[in-house]
Parts: C-alpha cells; sequence; structure tokens
C-alpha cells in the first residue's frame, strides 16, 4: 500500500510518498519513504506555526532579561539556565562559560541608544518638532539605560576588555553619526537650523546620549534638572537652542 503524507520541518513543509512493505526477515510492515518535493504550507492545508526558537536563543534572550537588572558578574550558567527554561548541559553546548554568554548577548543585542535610524528618518518639520525629536532621543536614551542598568553596564564594561564587543560598539556609533549627520545635513538645506559641520555636530550629540545611557546605568537614576540641562546641551549642539 501506498500513501503520501507531509511533514514540517523547521517551518517549512515537505511531501513525501510512503510504501509499505513486509521486511521478509523480521516479518514486520515497514515503510519506504520517498522524498517528492518542497510545498506550500498553505496549499497543504497546514496551519501557519512560528519557528521554534532554538535553545541558543532562548538563553541569550534570558541572559539579555537577566543582565537588564543585574551586573553580568552575578549571572551564571545556571542562573541562565534556568530563566531560559532549559537543562544546565544545555548552556554549555552553546557557551564556555558566564562571560562567553554574555558577550554573545551583546553582540546580538547591539548598544541601547535607541532605533535611531527609525527615529531621523522622518521628514524635516519645523523647528519646535525637530526640538520634540531631539529631546525625545535624549529621554529615550535616559528611559532605556534606566530599564537596562545591567545590560548597558556591560556594554561599557566588555568593550574596555574584548576587541569585538568594541569593534561592534564601533560600528554602531559610526552608523549613528552617519545617520545624525545626514539628517542635521537636512535640517540646514530646510534653513531650520544652520551649522557649520553637521559632522562634528553628529559626532557630539551621538557622544552626549552615549555617555548620558553610561551615568543613568551607573547611578539608577537620573535627575529632571539634569535632564533639561542635557537637552538644551542637546539643542546647542544642532543649532536648535
Amino acid at each position: 500500500m501506498a500513501y503520501e503524507v507531509i511533514k514540517r520541518v523547521s517551518g517549512r513543509a515537505y511531501r513525501y510518498r510512503v510504501e509499505s512493505f513486509r521486511d521478509p526477515e523480521t516479518r514486520r510492515v515497514r515503510g519506504r519513504w520517498t522524498y517528492l518535493g518542497r510545498v506550500d504550507p498553505a496549499d497543504a492545508g497546514l496551519p501557519d506555526r512560528p519557528p521554534k526558537v532554538s535553545s541558543r536563543d532562548r538563553l541569550l534572550d534570558a541572559a539579555a532579561r537577566l543582565l537588564a537588572d543585574n551586573d553580568a558578574e552575578s549571572l551564571s550558567a545556571g542562573t541562565i539556565a534556568r530563566e531560559a527554561g532549559v537543562a544546565y548541559g544545555t548552556f554549555y553546548r552553546y557557551f564556555t562559560d558566564r562571560a562567553h554568554a554574555v558577550r554573545e548577548t551583546l553582540l546580538r543585542r547591539g548598544p541601547s541608544f535607541g532605533d535611531v535610524a527609525l527615529r531621523f528618518a522622518a521628514p524635516v518639520g519645523s523647528l519646535e518638532d525637530e526640538r520634540t525629536r531631539i529631546a525625545g532621543w535624549v529621554r529615550d536614551a535616559v528611559g532605556i539605560a534606566l530599564r537596562e542598568r545591567g545590560l548597558v553596564r556591560a556594554w561599557h564594561v566588555y568593550s574596555n576588555a574584548d576587541d569585538a564587543v568594541l569593534v561592534s560598539r564601533r560600528q554602531a556609533v559610526d552608523a549613528a553619526d552617519d545617520i545624525v549627520t545626514g539628517y542635521l545635513e537636512r535640517l540646514a538645506q530646510a534653513r531650520v537650523t544652520a551649522i557649520a559641520s553637521p559632522r562634528f555636530a553628529a559626532y557630539a550629540l551621538v557622544a552626549l546620549v552615549v555617555a548620558i545611557g553610561r551615568d543613568c546605568a551607573l547611578e539608577g537614576t537620573f535627575s529632571t534638572e539634569k535632564l533639561d540641562g542635557l537637552i538644551a546641551l542637546a539643542y546647542d549642539l544642532t543649532g536648535l537652542g
């Protein structure tokens, strides 16, 4: 007897022809599977299923959650494994130790200073619109750092000791510099502001936001007066004061 079946593997659907036969030695009925090709899950009538999260991704997600409220040094293989809901030994399939897991978490997440590309992609508005945009970025940097103190601290600590983390951080900052430079050039073109050197102003503004995140993560608090002062400084750097 022969029939066809569809199996889902890692979110994809495959069709097989199965032929039943009796093994002459054991006298047991067995199935001979022949691969017929890949099919669209929708055409096969299979319900949509999100791809299964790998154990490695679960461990990295768990490490990120734990780092939000804890210093990297307080984590262990056991606490990360428990948070991820996997066996203790599973941790060592992917990481040599806690420091290795934290390093990979940082490289996966990137520095936490907000979604720069999205924030500065919108068209240039009025002077007040752009002041609101800049102030919002500074406030979000404070909020992120306070919510993810351990993660932000880990970025600063590991970038001083790990070349891969340092390179990743430099790349992220350089990308932010480019995006903000383009934004400031558009401001100048729209005559919302006049800046002698958009590149230098962008470099200073990104450095300010990174420093704000570091200070928040270290202090665990940020006064309204200090925040208002830094927003005013950001206005001055961008010519929006």
